[in-house]
């Protein structure tokens, strides 16, 4: 009888851990994402027409890692209200990061849909809100947690089948999306680069 009290018991604290890691991912999965229309998808690879956004941006030092670090802490206090008077921002996803210059990085938030400059509370020193136009991104995806994946190698492959099929390539550095928060398992991790391309002339009627 002792027993079978402790596999019930322990069957019972597994189903409830199962349950809310469930319940965490689709929290996670819910996130609201910049609105776009994807023009193309091939395995990993797709082309994506992205609408204007608004992003809160601030720019972190070091390795890659340790500007992210850095900068979503800056990034977070802003949108939780923590650095500023006034209400919070929804989270959203994904988080973007750009190399801007040797151990210098751009690290942004991207607003909640219908957000400006006017409507956001006014961010601290060291946070800017910037206005992001329409453009044409190429992206490739790919799991894992930091060190489980090769970011240069994630670009080359994304060069590759850019090339491949006769796309122009408009950027002067990659950018890396992370979708997930450091808690989600890594293979369950969404991490992309993006690479933005021009978008073709339409044909002459």
């Amino acid at each position: 009888m002792k027993k079978s009290k402790w596999l019930i018991g322990g069957g019972l604290v597994l189903g409830m851990t199962l349950l809310g890691g469930a319940r965490y991912m689709m929290r996670e999965r819910q996130t609201p994402e910049p609105d776009f229309l994807e023009v193309e998808r091939e395995g990993d690879f797709a082309i994506r027409d992205y609408l204007p956004m608004w992003v809160a941006e601030t720019i972190s030092f070091g390795t890659r890692r340790e500007a992210i670090r850095s900068g979503f802490r800056t990034l977070a206090d802003y949108i939780f209200a923590r650095s500023h008077d006034g209400d919070s921002i929804p989270m959203t996803a994904p988080v973007i990061e750009e190399a801007d210059g040797e151990d210098r990085w751009r690290v942004r938030f991207v607003m909640p849909e219908g957000e400006d400059e006017d409507s956001l509370p006014e961010p601290p020193h060291g946070v800017h809100l910037k206005h992001l136009p329409a453009r044409r991104v190429a992206t490739v995806r790919f799991d894992g947690r930091p060190g489980d994946y090769d970011l240069v190698g994630e670009v080359e492959r994304l060069r590759q089948w850019l090339e491949a099929r006769g796309e122009t390539i408009l950027s002067t550095s990659p950018e890396y999306a992370f979708f997930n928060s450091p808690s989600m398992p890594g293979p369950l991790r969404r991490n992309e680069v993006w690479l933005e391309i021009a978008t073709p002339l339409p044909a002459a009627s």
